[in-house]
């Protein structure tokens, strides 16, 4: 929570403190009063969030029984009372179209009782694509208060080469977004990271995600200059480094995310959020702040 003090603009922290722990609908939490306390003394709003992350528990046997998911349901809403939080996000991936219907009445059971107990719902989707069509994002735009955009990901661990997250890609989520979902609830979720991505003699490629002081130490460390890219809206490199690995990288800096909070105002957005605290610098937030009240 150190991280937050340079942070200008920033209204609303989401810490990653729920999962889904078996498929009766139990959660297992690293919730914390003096992090709630102290979020609450510097003015911002915590928002808890909840994953179906853990392995070997499926997410369609705990959402598709009526009794696992309101077990589900009882204990967010619980763990959010008990902590004094303001609301809870949901960022559940790789929902398979089996568990679509069970995925949506999810979010509509919990946003009865997020709305009883005045909590803020909000649920992360990914950038619009047919393979994501079934999570719904015209009903979830109904009854939750927020539909997060995560804006990047474009290019990812087992990809190819590319940007995390260009500006048409964006553009791209917020438009499809819009088609389902009004402006006021939309949120535009952007990343603080980049990759950096090493491509061997026999063409193997593998990347790291970094932040964005270390992209910079590393163009430093190679004497290797970044220049802009109107393709991706992006400062972009390219170098060779000492084991004779191609590397490049598309970086995430001010100019960049100016470019991406130009579209937030564009669209007239509920607002911006981040992945994640920590990546980035505090000269950032300046350019943040320019366009958020």
């Amino acid at each position: 929570l150190n991280k937050v003090a340079d942070a200008k603009g920033l209204n609303t922290i989401s810490p990653t403190w729920f999962s889904i722990a078996d498929t009766d609908g139990n959660i297992s939490s690293l919730a914390s009063q003096s992090y709630v306390t102290y979020a609450h003394q510097n003015g911002l709003e915590v928002w808890g969030l909840v994953d179906n992350f853990k392995e070997g528990v499926s997410t369609y046997e705990t959402l598709s029984r009526t009794s696992s998911r309101q077990r589900l349901v009882t204990q967010l809403t619980a763990a959010a009372i008990q902590y004094g939080l303001d609301g809870i996000n949901v960022d559940f991936e790789t929902i398979t179209t089996e568990c679509s219907r069970a995925y949506i009445e999810f979010i509509r059971e919990l946003s009865i009782m997020c709305r009883i107990n005045g909590i803020v719902l909000s649920v992360d989707n990914y950038v619009p694509t047919s393979s994501s069509d079934h999570y719904d994002r015209a009903e979830q735009g109904v009854v939750a208060d927020y539909v997060i955009i995560m804006g990047y990901d474009e290019h990812y661990v087992g990809s190819d080469a590319g940007s995390v997250a260009s500006l048409s890609y964006e553009r791209d989520g917020i438009t499809g977004t819009l088609e389902n979902v009004p402006k006021e609830k939309i949120i535009s979720g952007i990343p603080f990271y980049t990759r950096l991505w090493k491509t061997n003699a026999s063409g193997e490629v593998s990347s790291e995600a970094i932040g964005m002081d270390k992209a910079d130490q590393i163009l430093s460390d190679y004497k290797v200059t970044a220049g802009w890219s109107s393709e991706t809206s992006q400062d972009y490199a390219e170098f060779t480094d000492e084991d004779g690995n191609f590397c490049q990288i598309w970086l995430e800096n001010e100019a960049s995310i100016e470019e991406k909070m130009k579209l937030v105002q564009e669209y007239g957005l509920a607002g911006v959020a981040e992945w994640k605290l920590g990546f980035e610098r505090s000269s950032i937030w300046d350019v943040i702040a320019k366009y958020v009240n």
